[in-house]
């Protein structure tokens, strides 16, 4: 594959990365006050909110500067406050274990994207430290390792962008050229497993392949001139309903999403009246998703009929 082939997708990628961030963080993270993030935790419909770092997080334990912190020499680009605020939103199951999802990844990001590069080993041990200190348990544990080993695919994410940055950034679009978009972006899913493993990559990813593929997919489609436009539509539709059952940042959303459409498709076949399928989907729902979720998915209008 020649470099011209590779600006757009680094340009797209970027793209997709900031609109995924800025979202994040107008809903999730608009709060820079600890206490008033923790004290918020409440419970609806009888269930309670997910445990999260924030409930977990030990201020005292954080604020004590530990042995490793004393003895660098040069001043840590983070504090305690900065690393609660970026990693305050990740959730812990009912066994304190971190779940990776895409909230986790923008997490992530947002803890180590902007001072990766001012990161050494001393500081990235005392980075860890910190919040093992500050974590009881495996939590700590499992962020502290999440987050080294993330360090890590940065720093090896920066080294392939640069291998890949003095290219040309005109050239036509067309399928093939489109393809190799498509496998420096798989070179990069490569990369991310070598880091960080498979299972955790897949699981952290989800959302972000999922759009990259629904990009990749509606460019190709636009760029195809040997189809029909019945067959660009059925296309279209069937590069939608992927993107949907892939993208959206549910807990085990796939799975649940798939189960749903079958359910809900036996309810229509059925020999109900409409206004009884109606409410056969609509307690469908309320059975499948909590009212987080129903809060979440309400776009996709899965109770329509």
């Amino acid at each position: 594959m020649s470099v011209s082939n590779k600006k757009p997708l680094l340009i797209a990628l970027l793209v997709i990365v900031l609109l995924l961030l800025a979202g994040y963080l107008w809903n999730v993270q608009s709060s820079s006050e600890p206490n008033e993030i923790a004290a918020n935790q409440s419970k609806e419909d009888g269930l309670g909110t997910p445990s999260t770092i924030a409930t977990q997080w030990q201020w005292e334990a954080a604020n004590t500067d530990s042995a490793s912190t004393q003895s660098l020499e040069k001043p840590l680009p983070y504090t305690p406050e900065s690393v609660f605020n970026a990693l305050q939103a990740v959730e812990l199951d009912e066994d304190g274990n971190v779940i990776l999802n895409h909230d986790a990844l923008i997490s992530l990001d947002e803890a180590l994207e902007r001072i990766h590069d001012q990161l050494d080993r001393e500081s990235l041990l005392a980075l860890q430290n910190l919040i093992r200190e500050s974590l009881p348990g495996i939590a700590g544990e499992q962020t502290a390792k999440l987050v080294a080993d993330y360090y890590q695919f940065l720093e090896a994410k920066a080294e392939f962008s640069r291998l890949n940055e003095d290219i040309d950034e005109d050239r036509e679009q067309t399928v093939d050229t489109l393809e190799d978009d498509e496998s420096l972006y798989g070179e990069l899913q490569a990369l991310r497993e070598v880091h960080l493993g498979t299972d955790t990559t897949e699981k952290l990813f989800r959302v972000t392949d999922a759009n990259a593929k629904y990009m990749f997919e509606s460019l190709k489609l636009g760029v195809n001139q040997d189809l029909s436009v019945q067959e660009i539509e059925a296309k279209r539709q069937q590069i939608q309903a992927e993107h949907t059952e892939q993208s959206v940042n549910i807990a085990n959303w796939p799975s649940r999403y798939r189960a749903f459409i079958n359910s809900k498709q036996n309810i229509l076949a059925s020999s109900l009246s409409l206004e009884e399928k109606q409410d056969q989907v609509n307690q469908l729902l309320l059975q499948m998703f909590n009212t987080q979720e129903l809060k979440r998915i309400d776009y996709l209008g899965l109770g329509n009929i």
